[in-house]
């Protein structure tokens, strides 16, 4: 099945473009769907794709800026940009930072599948086996031993910045393969375990300690505390002042 990350502020736009590429293009899961780079960014420390659909104008940071960070952090990752702008500007951007294809809004389904077929043939041609990474793990000690070592690794440096890329090379893996193997032996994405252990850590400091809700962010691995405190809402069900006064 071919991962696709989609990009875009509209949720109701969102909605739309999942439906038309799980559905009647067919042969697509969209594994993430966020409202904006930085979000999009962040899920990728954790999370694999095959390729990204962004919007443009997003606020937060926008679909151009995100693919100048991409093409450095992840330079094979394609990007297909979406918008509702033929400006020269915006295309000149996105052929400077190597977008794989650039589609002007009212998106026609059929161009896009054209795009998409194309995408899983390059993906397909540079690695056959990759689409069959999850369901080559074997069972066996070895493969438990490594998730317990990503586990140890990921709750003794909650409050830091740890990606995927970090995590597999400290167990001398691919971190595609890594993320798939994770998966396979747990039943959890990556980023679902660290979220989860860092929410607990956040919780343990609010009901141990006094100290401040932005402070318990940065220890718990989130620097941005507007973020920690939307992200704990949405988890928990309760603000961390709300958790902490229960």
């Amino acid at each position: 099945m071919f991962r696709i990350l989609l990009v875009e502020d509209e949720i109701n736009l969102r909605n739309g473009f999942r439906h038309l590429l799980e559905h009647i293009i067919g042969g697509v899961q969209v594994v993430g769907g966020m409202s904006n780079g930085v979000e999009a960014i962040e899920w990728l420390k954790t999370n694999t794709t095959d390729a990204v659909i962004t919007d443009i104008r997003m606020k937060e940071m926008n679909g151009i800026e995100m693919m100048r960070r991409l093409s450095d952090q992840y330079p094979e990752l394609p990007v297909v940009i979406v918008s509702g702008y033929s400006d020269f500007e915006y295309a000149r951007d996105a052929l400077r930072y190597h977008a794989a294809d650039y589609l002007l809004k009212p998106v026609d389904k059929a161009e896009l599948a054209i795009v998409i077929d194309r995408l899983k043939k390059e993906l397909l041609k540079s690695n056959p086996l990759q689409a069959e990474v999850a369901s080559s793990a074997k069972e066996g000690q070895e493969e438990r031993q490594i998730i317990r070592k990503v586990k140890e690794l990921i709750d003794s440096h909650l409050d830091q910045n740890i990606s995927l890329q970090y995590l597999a090379d400290q167990v001398f893996l691919n971190h595609r393969y890594l993320s798939a193997l994770f998966k396979s032996e747990t039943g959890q994405n990556l980023s679902e375990y660290l979220t989860q252990r860092r929410i607990e850590k956040a919780k343990q400091l609010l009901k141990t300690t006094h100290m401040k809700v932005q402070d318990i962010g940065r220890m718990s691995g989130y620097p941005n505390g507007k973020y920690f405190m939307s992200l704990f809402k949405q988890v928990v069900g309760l603000t961390p002042s709300e958790f902490r006064d229960q």
